[in-house]
């Protein structure tokens, strides 16, 4: 039996995590970081993200269990 897909938001939630690692591997590898840089731009993310998964669920009548684990 295949493992279960991840629910939207975990997915989205993975998403997230993955493309702010590469920002701010590639702005740490060109020297171009802050700590408060650094700060700033997981807010962004995780804020533009958030917005994501509120459209999603607003809109999409299948992710009305967003949260849940598929049967």
């Amino acid at each position: 039996m295949p493992a279960p897909t991840p629910a939207i938001n975990e997915r989205l939630d993975g998403i997230c995590k993955r493309q702010t690692a590469r920002f701010l591997d590639h702005l740490e590898a060109t020297r171009q970081t802050t700590p408060r840089l650094e700060a700033d731009i997981k807010r962004v993310f995780g804020f533009v993200f958030s917005d994501v998964k509120q459209a999603l669920q607003e809109n999409c009548p299948e992710a009305s269990n967003a949260n849940a684990e598929p049967r």
